[in-house]
């Protein structure tokens, strides 16, 4: 049983291994609506919790895969649960650190190269500097001429750091302690890790006819196979998808609109170029007398 949280007329799912048996086994999608960890500061690519639409919900109710449970009930504290978040937070952080020290680890060994390069031309600089103290004292020696004919041959290969150099930077790395708490991540605990039994709570939903509609034309083409998605940036109620949306785009724009309502023309040609300019078929969506779904898909074909 999948646990689905209301929290502000909103139903979320927090746990990871929820959200991906939802998309996996029962063709639920969602939409991700929190931060990721390691990118807090960015809302491109977003994670947990994942957020359900209503006509998700009702029908993952209906079907018995889940549950629906009160988000806005604050979590028993006590000593021992105090204790327990302190001692979570603080091996959090020492886990953290050690990410760090890592990433400055790989940033060392990828500036290696520049890093060489900076101590050979320090050196080169000191030698050039010695050289010009030792001719402005006397004239140029055998043993200067091997030296320059030495530098020379050094500057044509690429500098290096040593193995024992790199060792030395990695050793002061290791003695780096001034990592400050207060600027890592504090998790945020989303689900209670206990064993006691939550009571579930009704579902209000649907409430209108339309809602109605939603939910059963909904249902029916998530019964026949297809994911689904919402529709709003197509001007549809659902985008239908013949497989998981990471790999396939919509074939269909599903429009719901009940049996007894009159279309205009104009609305109607509307739609069809709508869906023709996104290369997508429109479905009117409606519900019979004997409560069965009936398509009427639009195609724009033009004129000739």
């Amino acid at each position: 049983m999948i646990d689905l949280y209301l929290c502000h007329g909103h139903v979320y799912v927090w746990n990871a291994s929820a959200a991906c048996d939802l998309r996996e086994r029962h063709r639920i999608v969602g939409t991700f609506v929190g931060a990721l960890p390691r990118l807090p500061r960015q809302n491109v690519r977003l994670g947990r919790p994942l957020q359900l639409m209503p006509e998700e919900t009702t029908l993952l109710l209906n079907k018995g895969i889940a549950r629906l449970l009160d988000g806005n009930i604050p979590p028993k504290t006590g000593e021992d649960a105090s204790q327990a978040i302190t001692e979570h937070r603080q091996q959090s952080f020492r886990e953290q650190a050690e990410i760090c020290k890592n990433d400055r680890k790989r940033k060392l060994h990828e500036m290696a190269s520049v890093i060489a390069k900076g101590r050979a031309a320090k050196r080169k600089k000191l030698a050039q500097k010695e050289k010009a103290d030792d001719e402005s004292s006397s004239s140029l020696s055998a043993s200067d001429v091997t030296s320059s004919t030495w530098d020379q041959h050094e500057e044509e290969e690429e500098p290096r750091l040593s193995g024992e150099e790199m060792k030395e930077l990695e050793a002061k790395l290791e003695k780096t302690t001034g990592y400050n708490e207060q600027a890592f991540l504090v998790q945020i605990m989303t689900e209670q890790d206990s064993e006691e039994t939550q009571e579930t709570i009704p579902w209000n939903y649907p409430t209108t006819d339309t809602e109605a509609l939603r939910c059963r034309v909904f249902q029916d083409l998530w019964e026949k196979g297809y994911f689904l998605t919402s529709g709003g940036k197509f001007g549809g109620d659902f985008l239908v998808y013949p497989g998981d949306p990471f790999r396939y785009h919509s074939f269909y724009i599903a429009v719901c609109r009940p049996r007894t309502e009159n279309m205009e023309a104009l609305d109607i040609v509307r739609l069809g170029r709508l869906g023709s300019n996104v290369k997508k078929t429109v479905l009117l969506c409606s519900e019979s007398e004997d409560g069965e779904i009936n398509y009427t898909s639009l195609q724009w074909t033009g004129l000739n």
